[in-house]
C-alpha cells in the first residue's frame, strides 16, 4: 500500500506545494487534495485564528481521505498588525501533530484595512491588482514581490520544516497518549 497523504485544500498554490515536498520527503507517496473547511472565518484574523485553521484542516483531510496516514492543513491570515501570516499543521494517523510558520510580511496599508474590515485577502488583492484568482497563482506575495516569490515557493519552507518531527521521529518525543 502506498503512503497516502490528504491535503486539506484544493487550492493549486497549496497543492503545487504539498506535491513538491511530499514527494521529496516520502518518495512514491500518493497526494489526495480534498476540499475540507477550516472551522474559522473565511480570512482568519491573528495567530490563534490561522493556526486553528490550518490544524483543523488537516484533522478533516486526514479524516476523510480513506487511507490516508498523514494530513495537512495550510491557512493563510492577517495580523492585526497588518502583516500576512501563513501557518501549516501535519497531524499523523499515531496522533503526532506539528505546526510550523512561514514568512510574515506587511501588506499596503489599503489592503489591511479592507481585510479587517471584513473583506478576504484573495479578493481584494485581485482588485488592487487588476488579476483573476491570484490566491490560486502569485498569491499577494507573488503580486507584491513582481514574482520572486510565489504562494506556492511560499508553503514549501513552512512545510518541509512541519514534516521535521515525522522525518526524525527518534529527535522529538513521542505524543502523550
Amino acid at each position: 500500500m502506498s503512503f497516502i497523504i490528504a491535503i486539506g485544500s484544493t487550492n493549486p498554490a497549496k497543492t503545487t506545494a504539498a506535491k513538491a515536498i511530499c514527494e521529496k520527503a516520502f518518495p512514491g507517496c500518493t497526494v489526495v487534495p480534498i476540499d475540507v473547511p477550516s472551522g474559522v472565518r473565511e480570512q482568519p484574523i491573528g495567530t490563534q485564528e490561522t493556526s486553528t485553521g490550518a490544524r483543523n484542516r488537516a484533522r478533516a483531510a486526514l479524516a476523510a481521505v480513506e487511507g490516508a496516514r498523514m494530513g495537512m492543513g495550510f491557512e493563510g491570515g492577517v495580523d492585526p498588525d497588518g502583516s500576512l501570516i501563513n501557518c501549516v499543521a501535519v497531524v499523523e494517523t499515531g496522533g503526532r501533530e506539528n505546526i510550523t510558520w512561514g514568512v510574515r510580511f506587511p501588506l499596503p496599508p489599503a489592503v489591511v484595512a479592507r481585510v479587517l474590515q471584513g473583506e478576504e485577502l484573495g479578493p481584494v488583492m485581485d482588485a488592487v491588482s487588476g488579476r483573476t484568482d491570484s490566491k490560486k497563482h502569485l498569491g499577494a506575495i507573488g503580486i507584491l514581490s513582481n514574482g520572486l516569490f510565489t504562494r506556492a515557493e511560499m508553503w514549501q519552507g513552512p512545510l518541509a520544516c512541519a514534516l521535521m518531527p515525522f522525518l526524525h521521529p527518534e529527535l522529538y518525543p513521542a505524543p502523550e497518549a
